[in-house]
Parts: C-alpha cells; sequence; structure tokens
C-alpha cells in the first residue's frame, strides 16, 4: 500500500484498517451535506465497493490523512478518473473528519502531499463542487483551482444526486503557484 510522509502529516492509501473512521465521516450529518452519498455507508458496503470497485480500477485512489506524529486518521484525499494519456483526473474526496484536528497542520500538509503526488503524473485535475457549498470553493481556490467558465470537461458530474455542482480545474503550474505561500509551513524538498 502507498505511503507518503511529510513533516506533520502521513498519508496512506485506503484499507479495511480505515473502514470505520471513514463510515463514521461519511454518514456524520454536519459533515456530509454535500457529499454525493445518498444513502448511509455500511460497513457491508464499504467493503463491497474497496473490493469489487477500488481495488479493481486504477484510474482512481484514496488517501487517508494521517497525523503522522499519532497515527491518528484525520481526513480522506483521493482522486477518480485519472486519464494517463491525456494526463488528468478528477481530484476530489476531500473530507476532513477528526474533529479534534482543527487547524492542526497535518490535515493542510496531507492536502498538498496528496497534490504533489497526483500533480507528478497529471497536467491538469479537475474539481466539482455543490454550488452552496461557498466554504469548499473557497478552500480548493486555496491551492490553486479556478472555475471553469468554457465548455465542461465532465459534465456528468455537474448535477449529482440531486446537487448542482460547478467545475474547477487546476494545471500544475496553477498548483505549484499557490504552493509557494505554504512552503515556509510545509516544504520537505
Amino acid at each position: 500500500m502507498l505511503r507518503l510522509e511529510g513533516k506533520f502529516a502521513a498519508l496512506e492509501e485506503i484499507s479495511p484498517k480505515f473502514f470505520q473512521p471513514v463510515i463514521e465521516w461519511r454518514n456524520d450529518k454536519t459533515l456530509n451535506k454535500f457529499l454525493n452519498q445518498p444513502f448511509e455507508l455500511t460497513l457491508a458496503l464499504e467493503k463491497k465497493w474497496y473490493e469489487e470497485i477500488y481495488l479493481c480500477d486504477e484510474t482512481q485512489g484514496l488517501f487517508i490523512i494521517l497525523d503522522k506524529a499519532t497515527g491518528t486518521p484525520l481526513g480522506t484525499k483521493g482522486w477518480t478518473n485519472f486519464d494517463a494519456q491525456r494526463r488528468r483526473c478528477i481530484s476530489g474526496r476531500l473530507l476532513f473528519g477528526n474533529k479534534n484536528f482543527a487547524r492542526h497542520p497535518a490535515f493542510t500538509e496531507g492536502i498538498l502531499l496528496a497534490y504533489d503526488y497526483t500533480f507528478a503524473r497529471a497536467d491538469v485535475q479537475f474539481s466539482h463542487v455543490v454550488k452552496e457549498n461557498f466554504k469548499s470553493a473557497e478552500h480548493i481556490k486555496k491551492f490553486g483551482f479556478a472555475e471553469n467558465t468554457g465548455e465542461a470537461q465532465y459534465p456528468a458530474e455537474l448535477f449529482v444526486n440531486g446537487m448542482a455542482q460547478r467545475e474547477y480545474f487546476c494545471t500544475r503550474e496553477m498548483y505549484l503557484a499557490a504552493r509557494k505561500k505554504f512552503e515556509r509551513f510545509f516544504d520537505r524538498r
């Protein structure tokens, strides 16, 4: 399983040992208001998704963001629709689940580690944010994303489970420019 480390955060690819916190976070009504999950997630459903979809699909990935010092799971960050030929993917699956680590640097560094990993393989990433989810839209802009005002690249993602979404994009150059403001805290080069 893939593992990445920074100063404060570590990323581990999803595995059964992380199912319980992921299920709790995704079912938390304060966290899942804008998630594309119109059902109660159970251990059986998580296991089925993992075994029958995730492990069989090389176009997606999901990291668990951990506090490096304690190994405590904080949240998730991932991607779908990775296209190696076109060097692009959909960035998403961002969920901050562990409220005990609010404002802890490990979560932000974990996001940077995930973007560093995906932007080493993709020239552009897209993200889809529910129109009313202003907090998430502002959050991804901090990492270089801008709203796509042209033709939608993933039109099927613009309306999911009854929720209208906006498409955002970020090139590697846009990300690297935005990343500079984080370097004094997290640079590990």
